[in-house]
């Protein structure tokens, strides 16, 4: 059976990591590609406790590439490759594998809510450029690793703080921008980060970020002009109320109002948009200070769009 096939899998590979890794590729909205789930898995101090020998802790610290490229191979004709956008993604081949593979790695719902909240992270590019992220290891953990099957294997055990050291090391994430510039001088020649645009969002709201959702989305004046840009304004005032419907901030509310209002000028013209929203949110930024953050951005990032 399929169960049997995965069981097989997680004894070669390691149990930890093989439902954490399909977890991230099945709860992704779209897949992931093989990249991005050998950063996001680099990232997963669970994963690393797992595949990490405690002699090799070094900087950077990530998972081996060899790991997922066995994964890919045990799994093949399962996991599958879907091109969306010039980018390689995987994904599973079926429903029903996708069904199986949620019951079995994606029945816990506090491990769930770390993963999308790891993704977010991810695709903010929250430790991208150097920033390093704390590994614990734990001396106990490295001598007891045999877990009952499918118990809940995420957590590690608790034992005494002496028995834990903690260091920090840099996983080599990349940046994650909303578009990538080749030519700062032509704004208008841009790459958009599609893979960010369809999954940040999604990630950020299963997981309860929500100030990252309105201060590293919505109140994004890059993602505004982008969404604007290529030909999504509806879907970016659907992300606004959906922000909404999860923050209740009359800041969302309003500028989803201000967006409606200014549509048809910005969508004929997307250089006007910074001066159109600094017309009038500046107005109201005394009773509704939360705008201010977006008019700061509109400052920053305006002319390097609308100049």
């Amino acid at each position: 059976s399929i169960e049997q096939l995965f069981y097989s899998v997680e004894n070669k590979l390691g149990q930890r990591f093989v439902f954490r890794a399909l977890g991230y590729i099945t709860m992704a909205k779209a897949g992931l590609t093989e990249v991005e789930l050998e950063d996001i898995l680099s990232l997963d101090n669970i994963v690393l406790g797992d595949v990490i020998v405690p002699n090799y802790l070094k900087n950077p610290l990530r998972i081996s590439y060899n790991l997922v490229a066995r994964l890919k191979e045990e799994l093949e004709g399962y996991l599958v490759e879907r091109q969306v956008r010039n980018v390689t993604l995987m994904v599973w081949a079926n429903r029903h594998l996708h069904l199986i593979a949620q019951k079995l790695y994606l029945s816990n719902e506090e491990d769930v809510h770390q993963m999308h909240s790891l993704l977010a992270e991810y695709f903010l590019g929250a430790w991208s450029g150097g920033r390093k992220k704390i590994f614990t290891y734990d001396n106990n953990h490295f001598t007891s690793l045999n877990i009952a099957h499918h118990k809940n294997p995420h957590h590690q055990q608790s034992h005494e703080k002496t028995s834990s050291d903690k260091y920090s090391y840099d996983r080599q994430t990349p940046e994650q921008p909303w578009v990538f510039q080749c030519n700062l001088l032509e704004p208008d020649i841009f790459f958009v980060n599609h893979r960010k645009m369809t999954e940040l969002v999604y990630h950020l709201t299963r997981s309860g970020r929500t100030d990252d959702l309105m201060f590293g989305v919505i109140m994004n004046f890059s993602w505004l002009y982008t969404m604007i840009k290529i030909g999504q304004f509806e879907k970016a005032l659907t992300d606004i109320d959906l922000a909404y419907s999860y923050t209740q901030e009359k800041e969302l509310k309003f500028l989803a109002t201000t967006l409606r209002s200014i549509k048809v000028k910005v969508l004929k013209n997307p250089a006007s948009l910074s001066a159109e929203l600094q017309q009038r949110l500046l107005p109201v930024v005394t009773s509704l200070p939360k705008l201010r953050h977006l008019l700061l951005e509109c400052d920053k990032d305006g002319p390097k769009y609308c100049s």
